[in-house]
């Protein structure tokens, strides 16, 4: 049995960024505020831009510097931070209205209470204007929050201030006669219940008003690095850094960075709107809106599959390339070295969306990129030897002189197909085939595909368990053999691997075919070249450092645990699954999670394998994404062994990895190309498998 997740919608996340013109040629955004009818009014580098209805932002004339500072006065209208003064804004127009000291660093409302501060005194809003309340003293103003009560509470670079009393005045938090930190306080915020968070250079602290303090070290939920912006909201408290926002709440943290959802690295403000559903966050490239709109997976996966056909190029389904800010309409769909193996998972999602849901227009999306596959093994003109890709004349670096390419023609004209062909792409080949074959296929086509996968698996078997190019040389990294695998420690990494993918070829071929010649060229493996035992340990330990074998390895495991009926060889197979998902299991990799808890009839990591498909980017652009500067995401420390580049010693949420397939970025350090938009393939590939096999109930 499995056991299955009811599912709800959850928030699925958009990004609009605005730059330069777009703000009126503003570059900083310091702040911002709703106006009493929930307009957006920032404050620049470039002086005051309000939001109209078109989407556009309107420069306000009257204040042409930066504006650090904005809130909303109890009339209604907005105070505004100034150089040489307090200015108020009321519709469009702009006046001074208080004169100050020097330049304004904050304003601040609360509960009805607003007041302003610059470096030596605090202000305090009257009604008609602000008046002087106290001077700053010791150090010089720094930042600035109110309770809902109207207490004012001022940091200075020497102290902590809180104004009370009868007659007004600071209680002076000295560090050197309190228990007050020796922090630098960048920003604060006060709740209701007269708590004052503090965010510091050092991380969050909170303290009780009184003499109570609470250090980073002691709420590990928030970032211990510096803080520059805070906001308490109902739901999310929102934590501005160096490096980008942090959202934190009762259930998670979560990090939102350039440039994927922000404009810039340094955060200068959050502010949510009165549901939280939308967020305004300033910083010193731009400004960055960000929604949170509630989707289901179902509709997720709607969406997603709205968009293959901009990642489909006869077929054939890859990434795209050469995209402008990430728009579809623009660049071209790849030519990879693997076509057949990202194509595979458009024949496993349609086949298995037209098992469950009978729907034609399914069925026939699969056979379209069926016959893509098929056609990369005709192209060859070598008897079962698929071709990595092809490409035509006017296409990326047709005619390059590369040797692996070489020119034919088909139907529509000449064309240069590609060999050296992997265990990668293989495994994608019989990977569509069986599931066409099951899900989908009348008897003609059951014979076609019988026909197709008869003659990769003969081929192998002919050319000594490999698969031989053009050149009468064996590919790379297709050896499937014991002389091989089991006697040459130059593939002691490929040794479980490639053990399990030729147990599953056959299994497949004589599920297919029915011919028992490759029933027992699996026994003869079994028990005279232990491939059982090879296949108990094929994951390694290898400091995470190579993934393309996690998807590989469940991929060819699906149909081999779905169709072995001898209960000894599902022993190794299960053994070697579990060995490599609990490796993994942080990971939360959806096929991989799904593909054990089905296997194993039991509990499963359900509930973390939906989380990854939910946090999952509904932007599919990849941009360039930096987590090297994250002191909250250590770094795996044992690479250097393996020769590998720097990576994460557990796994990054879904939504702030590097975007890519879900099988291999979740330890990614850096990477992305702002030009590139990934298929959502693996993405519908992990969701249709947990509908399959039974572990999401979308009704």
């Amino acid at each position: 049995m499995s056991y299955q997740l009811k599912l709800q919608p959850t928030p699925q996340i958009f990004t609009k960024k605005y730059f330069g013109s777009a703000l009126a040629a503003a570059c900083r955004v310091h702040c911002a505020v709703y106006d009493a009818v929930g307009r957006l009014c920032i404050g620049t580098d470039k002086g005051v831009l309000l939001l109209e209805e078109n989407g556009r932002f309107l420069r306000l004339s009257g204040l042409d510097r930066s504006v650090y500072s904005l809130c909303l006065l109890p009339d209604g209208a907005i105070a505004a931070a100034g150089d040489d003064g307090i200015y108020a804004i009321r519709g469009t127009s702009i006046s001074l209205l208080t004169e100050t000291d020097g330049p304004v660093l904050s304003l601040c409302e609360n509960g009805g209470s607003v007041f302003a501060l610059t470096q030596t005194a605090l202000y305090r809003y009257t009604g008609e204007g602000f008046v002087p309340a106290q001077d700053v003293a010791p150090g010089q103003g720094r930042s600035l929050a109110v309770s809902p009560e109207g207490e004012a509470w001022v940091a200075s670079d020497l102290s902590l201030l809180r104004l009370f009393g009868k007659r007004p005045r600071f209680g002076n938090m000295l560090p050197c006669l309190a228990n007050t930190p020796e922090i630098r306080i960048n920003c604060m915020a006060a709740d209701g219940f007269g708590a004052l968070w503090c965010g510091s250079d050092r991380g969050l602290y909170v303290f009780d008003g009184k003499s109570e303090w609470l250090a980073p070290e002691e709420f590990p939920q928030f970032p211990k690095c510096g803080i520059t912006a805070l906001t308490l909201g109902d739901k999310n408290i929102y934590v501005g850094t160096d490096e980008g926002l942090y959202i934190v709440n009762g259930e998670n943290t979560r990090f939102y960075g350039p440039s994927r959802y922000l404009a810039g690295k340094r955060v200068h403000f959050v502010l949510p709107n009165a549901d939280e559903t939308e967020l305004w966050v300033g910083t010193e490239n731009g400004l960055s809106r960000i929604s949170f709109v509630p989707m289901t997976l179902a509709q997720k996966a709607a969406y997603y599959e709205s968009l293959i056909p901009q990642f489909t190029r006869e077929g054939y389904v890859t990434s795209r390339r050469g995209t402008v800010n990430g728009d579809l309409s623009t660049g071209h769909v790849a030519i990879t070295d693997n076509d057949g193996l990202y194509t595979a998972d458009q024949v496993g999602v349609q086949a298995i969306k037209y098992a469950i849901t009978g729907d034609p227009a399914a069925k026939a999306a699969a056979r379209r990129a069926m016959d893509a596959m098929l056609k990369l093994q005709r192209i060859s003109g070598i008897p079962g030897f698929p071709a990595r890709a092809y490409r035509r004349p006017g296409e990326h670096r047709f005619g390059n002189g590369n040797p692996e390419w070489r020119l034919t023609a088909d139907e529509t004209g000449p064309l240069e197909w590609k060999g050296e062909t992997s265990s990668d792409e293989l495994t994608g080949h019989y990977f569509a085939n069986c599931w066409y074959y099951d899900l989908c296929a009348d008897e003609t086509e059951k014979a076609e595909l019988a026909a197709a996968t008869k003659a990769m698996t003969d081929h192998i078997l002919s050319h000594g368990f490999t698969l031989c190019d053009a050149d009468g040389l064996p590919t790379t990294w297709a050896h499937f053999g014991p002389d091989d695998l089991n006697r040459d420690n130059g593939w002691c990494f490929e040794k479980g691997v490639n053990s399990l993918e030729l147990l599953s070829f056959l299994t497949v071929t004589y599920h297919m075919t029915g011919d028992e010649t490759y029933l027992n060229v699996k026994r003869e493996l079994l028990k005279k070249h232990h491939y059982g035992m090879n296949v108990l340990a094929y994951k390694k330990d290898d400091a995470h450092s190579n993934h393309i074998d996690d998807r590989l390895t469940v991929y060819v495991g699906v149909h081999l645990l779905r169709l072995e009926t001898d209960p000894a060889v599902r022993r190794f197979a299960l053994l070697g699954l579990r060995r490599h998902y609990e490796y993994i299991r942080d990971e939360g990799y959806p096929f991989a999670a799904f593909l054990f808890g089905w296997a194993n009839g039991g509990h499963t990591d359900t509930d973390e394998a939906v989380r990854v498909l939910e946090e999952y980017p509904i932007d599919l652009r990849c941009y360039k994404t930096d987590l090297s500067g994250r002191a909250d995401l250590p770094q795996e420390e044992r690479v250097s062994q393996f020769g590998e580049e720097p990576h994460l010693k557990c796994a990054a949420p879904a939504s702030e990895r590097v975007l890519g397939s879900l099988h291999c970025m979740a330890r990614e350090l850096s990477g992305g190309d702002d030009c590139m938009v990934d298929s959502p393939m693996s993405w519908l590939m992990s969701y249709w498998l947990g509908r399959y096999f039974g572990f999401l109930d979308e009704n």
